[in-house]
């Protein structure tokens, strides 16, 4: 059953009975909603709920927006990990990007998987705000991407110190990050036993957003 068509028909009678509630898990339960996704059907209640409500049936239609916005969190998980070898971590990877919009901040020791990359230049040549930040020694690896990236306008930064700047992380448009051991590396998919975590958790992000921010004060342009 179609969910928008669903949540209008249970807004009817203005009111989300137990029946109406289950039969809601259920479709929920049966489809993949990824952020993107969470927040399209987020408006959709909103708009319904403006097309129905009035003053006297007001406290009835936020009751029920409330009631189903609370289905729809349960529904959406705020955190899902996946493992390699495989190809999972690197199409977790991808599909954010390929979500972004606005921007994406990218702290990763290397990139070396051309996948990767292409997905990074696709969202760069959309008009996404991309900044990236690595390994000073990395970057100059045999495969890196870095060089290409640059060369395609894309901000890079790096370290000058004689450690490694070895973070993993990526923020997409300030609402998903992605953190975990897996290398942007072709060897990574194939071979090494790694994994990510994908997070929308709000204070998580921010927190990761302010560490990429100091960093890229610290860190040098890539030249």
């Amino acid at each position: 059953m179609d969910l928008i068509h669903y949540l209008r028909q249970s807004l009817e009678d203005t009111y989300l009975s137990k029946t109406e509630k289950n039969t809601l898990k259920s479709i929920l339960g049966n489809q993949t909603l990824d952020p993107e996704r969470a927040n399209s059907v987020r408006a959709k209640i909103i708009e319904l709920a403006n097309e129905k409500v009035n003053e006297k049936n007001f406290r009835l239609v936020m009751q029920w927006m409330k009631d189903t916005n609370t289905l729809l969190q349960t529904a959406s998980p705020q955190s899902r990990v996946y493992f390699s070898p495989g190809e999972d971590c690197k199409n977790a990877i991808i599909q954010q990007m390929n979500l972004s919009r606005r921007h994406l901040e990218i702290c990763v020791f290397t990139i070396s998987d051309d996948d990767i990359a292409h997905a990074i230049l696709a969202a760069h040549g959309k008009g996404v705000s991309v900044r990236i930040i690595t390994d000073n020694e990395k970057s100059c690896d045999r495969g890196s991407d870095i060089r290409r990236l640059a060369a395609a306008g894309i901000s890079v930064k790096i370290d000058v110190s004689d450690n490694h700047m070895h973070h993993k992380f990526m923020i997409a448009d300030g609402r998903s990050l992605i953190t975990g051991s897996y290398n942007w590396t072709v060897s990574a998919a194939r071979f090494n036993h790694e994994n990510i975590l994908l997070t929308t958790e709000e204070g998580v992000i921010a927190s990761y957003s302010g560490g990429f921010d100091q960093l890229w004060k610290e860190m040098v342009d890539y030249r």
